[in-house]
C-alpha cells in the first residue's frame, strides 16, 4: 500500500494521510505522516493513533467517521475527534439539511497542545449520507491495510 489516503473539496484543499507504521510492531500504536493544503497552507505532522489494542474508552477515527455517516440526518451541536497526542482534531458540524463541516486540524508533534507552537485548521464540506460513508468505508480500510 504505497498510495497515500486523500480528501479533496471542490476548492483544491486536501487532506493527505500515509500509510500508518507500526515502529513497535506489536499493534498498540500506529503513526502515520499526514498533511493539509488549502488556499496557500501547507502543513504537516506525525499523528500517533491507537492500534488494534484500542482504549475501550476511545473512539478510532474511522469509527467516529461512520458515526458521522450513520447520523446523516443530522445533530445538534460540534462532534470531535481527537489523535491520542491531539496532533489531529476533527470537528463536525451537520447544516440540518444536507452536508457535514469537518474542519481536520494539525499540530506540531511532541507538544502540549495548549503551548503548541502551531496549528492548521482546513474546512470540508461533505455531502452527509453517500459521501460521508464512502469516506468512512476509503479510510477504514486505508488504515485497516497497513495491518
Amino acid at each position: 500500500m504505497n498510495e497515500p489516503f486523500v480528501l479533496r473539496s471542490g476548492l483544491g484543499s486536501r487532506w493527505v494521510l500515509h500509510a500508518p507504521l507500526d515502529p513497535y510492531g506489536d499493534g498498540y500504536v500506529l503513526m502515520l505522516s499526514t498533511e493539509l493544503y488549502g488556499d496557500g497552507l501547507a502543513a504537516a505532522t506525525v499523528v500517533e493513533l491507537d492500534g488494534i489494542f484500542v482504549n475501550p474508552k476511545a473512539v478510532r477515527l474511522p469509527d467516529f467517521l461512520t458515526g458521522l455517516a450513520a447520523d446523516w440526518r443530522g445533530w445538534e451541536g460540534v462532534r470531535y475527534w481527537t489523535s491520542s497526542q491531539r496532533q489531529l482534531v476533527l470537528e463536525a458540524t451537520h447544516d440540518g439539511t444536507s452536508h457535514v463541516s469537518l474542519g481536520v486540524t494539525l499540530r506540531t508533534a511532541d507538544a502540549d497542545p495548549a503551548v503548541a507552537p502551531w496549528s492548521a485548521t482546513v474546512l470540508f464540506v461533505i455531502e452527509a449520507s453517500r459521501e460521508m460513508a464512502r469516506l468512512a468505508l476509503r479510510l477504514s480500510e486505508f488504515l485497516d491495510a497497513g495491518r
